[in-house]
């Protein structure tokens, strides 16, 4: 009984053989279908929508940190989402912030950038028509008012030691009131004798809002956008200073994207010339060749025009990250013209066209479906991640690859045939006559060659380069020293995989010369070292106005207070301890709790009022008579360990300790938990995900390829060539992180390529023929075309070396190492191993048959064999014979 993967195989080369008739007979479909195609998918354009959102873009949509946001988003009641711009300023010469120049400085910088510093808007804004943060902003807008409060007191040498006037840090107190100073200034040093703050290194200023409607979305935009440019051209004789926002990430994420955009034309242009040089031959006039490489090239091109149209068609969003596709693309387009190209050039030239056609895809087709479609389900596969990035970089080039299939078999296989009909025409219109006699010559030379002429050019053929390079590698000396390479390749992987560390560095999204740069340094120094706040929501509270409810909510508190990186109770903003410690000054008999709290709230002298914000009060009627909802904050502080990997270990902890007072709903919040819980899952995203690629990639060799030694042969170097492209990667400087996961998925799909061309094309050779016979003619059949898309897809990516950013490198350093191991498993390790397992299956007899035989009597057994293919093509010219070829494995 056949195997299913000899009935899938033999159906798809029969599938092609006819198809190639098709294409011959009725080229027009197949060529302008596609083209049309094209031509449609520019409707796309219409429905242009991106998406460079880095939060949404590198956090799994089921992590917790969604729901984290949403929780804070309604307790702010932030319509429309949230606005965040943050300004760091330092001095020129990074020293203290205190001088006096500098900080008066600060001063009115700070209250010009809130108040004065407008940007025109609609008159149902502001009636002026020109808006300035503070008319922009709804909620808490005094963020930065801690600036020149303690500017005014610290200017004043009195009240600086003044004891109501306390400027400690993480904060500062006011008479009996607290605010925390730790977010707003970094680089803190304090006076060992009085224990006050003498020495700031940064300050920073927050812009935060909602932005409530459209009209204030707009407005905000353009307000971020004029802040940009107004710190990008900041000039200052003391001062520095760098903006961040959401606004100005995206677009430098997307400014990273764009940056290879210039490069693909140069990629173009080096793709179509490798082309036309290394398909060079005495049959191709140089026109000829030249027209091959740029319908070579166009296929790619089109099918690269026609994902992103039809994709932004349907709606889904455009991303920078995606624009590293097209390259992508262009290689494997080119390797399939390679493919295509070869397979027509080995068919019987004396033959019709038709049949050419025929044979070429028949040939080609197989071989393009194995690789194509372990490609397609490669990044299918990543089209699953929770990873939108990874997600919708992998659907771009899922589809991408999948349409460059079908166009490469058929606009691309109709153009050849346009162009051979071209050439044909041609040539009798100049010398009809000559040809007709050269054509008539061929034909009597072949009907009188003999047989025996036949089996010598065999024994020739069969004593070539590839056929001596195939004996040396059957050598029992070349197999083990081959392995022992091996094995030192595989353990300077493994060391490499080890020792890849899980990172998630916004800095890597963006070009190296991005100003964010600057910004980035500034954080990890300074502010994240310092103090960073926590914010704590208690979404059901108890009753608070009991001992039982009080001693909770302070029971909770104190747990955050004493957490690893804790600032501790100095750091923490919680309003029932002022409002307890002042509800002395509200005694009144009758007044309840919950109305002595809102009259607290609504006094701005003694500093109930600025807890507004923080709490949210039940009312029935005029009546308070309950708290809805509260928020807490308390500080933390990372030290020296600042950095992705202790954010991971404490907001763990946050979660654990919130858990265990899951009766008052608690949650926590922090801006950058989205890209900590990409850092957590990614190490179990990229492990499942590889694991289901890889056992992807088998199930479709077994489909395509039904030999079990050929299956296990091509996995083997698959796992090899991965572990390789992921330890030489992380000795090259790269990290586990979402860029490198996508080009992990890309490598997966990519790896099968090499290793599935010479499986195919091993097993569909006679088992009569010895395992080095089979592996030669497999080599002359693929090997050359795998050379040529190994080093075309190396000059397509190699203008990407230009460009100076992380994520673009990533890619063209993924693609090396997959090409060139890749490469190297194809033509050396993969064939050693083939030979090796084919030994083993070798019967005994065989074996001391084949030892004692001459290269006559191979070259006798092969020739019969392929003279029968020969004649039967040329006694019939004009038909396309349907049954299986003799030549193949018939199971």
């Amino acid at each position: 009984m056949r195997s299913p993967g000899h009935v899938i195989s033999h159906a798809i080369c029969e599938f092609f053989r006819k198809t190639g008739v098709q294409v011959y007979r009725h080229p027009a479909p197949f060529f302008w279908i596609p083209v049309l195609l094209t031509a449609f998918s520019a409707l796309g354009l219409l429905r242009w929508h991106e998406e460079n959102r880095i939060w949404y873009l590198y956090s799994p949509t089921g992590a917790a940190s969604h729901y984290e946001h949403a929780v804070a988003n309604e307790f702010f009641d932030d319509r429309g989402g949230k606005f965040w711009l943050e300004l760091a300023i330092t001095a020129h010469d990074m020293g203290n912030l205190l001088r006096r120049e500098y900080l008066d400085s600060i001063d009115e910088l700070s209250q010009y950038l809130q108040f004065n510093f407008t940007v025109p808007c609609p008159s149902t804004i502001e009636s002026s028509g020109n808006c300035s943060f503070d008319s922009l902003c709804s909620g808490s807008c005094n963020d930065n008012q801690v600036v020149p409060i303690f500017n005014l007191i610290y200017r004043n040498s009195s009240r600086r030691l003044h004891p109501n006037f306390r400027l400690t840090f993480p904060t500062m107190h006011l008479y009996n009131d607290e605010y925390y100073v730790g977010e707003h200034f970094a680089g803190v040093k304090l006076d060992p004798k009085t224990n006050l703050i003498s020495d700031i290194k940064v300050i920073m200023l927050y812009y935060r809002t909602d932005r409530q409607n459209p009209a204030v979305d707009e407005t905000l935009k353009r307000w971020e956008n004029e802040m940009n440019t107004y710190t990008q051209n900041f000039k200052h004789p003391l001062l520095n200073i760098s903006s961040t926002s959401d606004g100005i990430v995206s677009k430098e994420v997307r400014r990273n994207g764009f940056s290879c955009v210039p490069y693909f034309n140069i990629s173009i242009v080096i793709v179509v010339l490798f082309i036309f040089a290394t398909n060079w031959r005495e049959h191709f006039t140089i026109s000829h060749n030249a027209v091959m490489a740029i319908l070579g090239i166009a296929g790619p091109l089109m099918a690269i025009g026609t994902t992103f149209g039809l994709l932004l068609l349907i709606g889904l969003p455009f991303n920078s990250i995606t624009l590293v596709m097209p390259f992508l693309i262009i290689g494997v387009g080119c390797d399939d013209v390679f493919i295509i190209i070869h397979a027509h050039r080995k068919a019987n030239k004396n033959s019709s066209l038709e049949d050419q056609m025929a044979h070429t895809m028949e040939e080609a087709g197989p071989s393009i479906t194995v690789t194509s479609a372990t490609n397609v389900l490669s990044f299918a596969i990543g089209i699953l991640t929770p990873t939108p990035a990874i997600s919708l970089f992998c659907l771009y080039t899922c589809v991408a690859v999948f349409i460059d299939f079908i166009y490469q078999l058929t606009f691309f296989v109709a153009a050849m045939v346009y162009e051979e009909k071209r050439q044909a025409a041609q040539k009798v219109r100049q010398s009809q006559k000559q040809q007709k006699y050269e054509v008539a010559a061929i034909q009597s030379a072949n009907e009188e060659q003999s047989v025996a002429e036949r089996t010598v050019q065999m024994k020739k053929h069969h004593n070539g380069i590839v056929s001596k390079y195939c004996r040396v590698l059957n050598w029992w000396q070349t197999r083990l020293a081959l392995l022992l390479v091996l094995f030192c390749y595989w353990y300077v992987s493994y060391k490499g995989c080890a020792s890849m560390e899980i990172k998630m560095d916004t800095a890597n999204l963006v070009p190296k010369d991005s100003r964010l740069i600057g910004i980035k340094y500034i954080y990890e120094q300074f502010v994240w070292r310092e103090g960073q706040l926590i914010l704590v929501f208690v979404n059901a509270p108890p009753d608070v106005t009991t001992e039982d409810g009080q001693r909770d909510m302070f029971s909770l508190v104190d747990r955050f207070e004493r957490l690893p990186f804790a600032m501790g109770r100095n750091s923490t903003s919680f309003w029932l301890r002022s409002f307890l410690s002042q509800s002395t000054l509200y005694v009144n008999s009758n007044q309840t709790f919950y109305n002595l709290l809102n009259s607290w709230m609504q006094d701005p002298e003694n500093g109930g009022s600025r807890w507004n914000d923080m709490v949210r009060l039940r009312r029935q009627g005029q009546d308070v008579v309950g708290v809805q909802k509260f928020m807490f904050a308390t500080g933390y502080s990372l030290g020296e360990l600042a950095g992705w990997g202790a954010r991971s270990q404490i907001q763990a902890v946050w979660r654990n300790v919130v858990k265990e007072y899951a009766a008052y709903n608690v949650t926590i919040f922090q801006p950058y938990s989205f890209y900590v819980d990409q850092l957590d899952s990614i190490a179990g995203n990229t492990a499942s995900t590889v694991i289901v690629a890889a056992l992807t990639m088998d199930l479709a060799c077994f489909l395509m390829i039904p030999s079990m030694s050929s299956i296990l042969s091509s996995t083997v170097a698959m796992i090899s060539i991965n572990i390789g492209v992921f330890g030489l990667l992380s000795m090259w400087g790269v990290n586990l992180d979402p860029i490198s996961m996508c080009t992990t998925l890309m490598s997966i799909g990519f790896s099968v390529d090499f290793t599935a061309h010479i499986s195919y094309h091993y097993y569909r050779n006679p088992i009569s023929w010895t395992t080095d016979e089979r592996l030669a003619d497999a080599l002359r059949n693929i090997g050359w075309p795998m050379l040529q898309a190994g080093f075309s897809t190396i000059l397509c990516v190699s203008p990407l070396l230009i460009v100076d950013s992380y994520m673009i490198l990533v890619f063209w350093k993924t693609i090396f190492l997959v090409t060139a191991l890749g490469l190297a498993h194809g033509i050396i390790f993969l064939p050693a191993l083939l030979l090796t397992v084919g030994r083993a299956q070798q019967q005994p007899s065989k074996k001391i048959s084949e030892a004692g035989a001459s290269d006559k009597t191979i070259s006798d057994q092969k020739a019969p064999i392929e003279f029968a293919q020969i004649t039967q093509v040329e006694e019939q010219p004009k038909k396309i014979d349907e049954t299986p070829r003799p030549t193949r494995n018939s199971g």
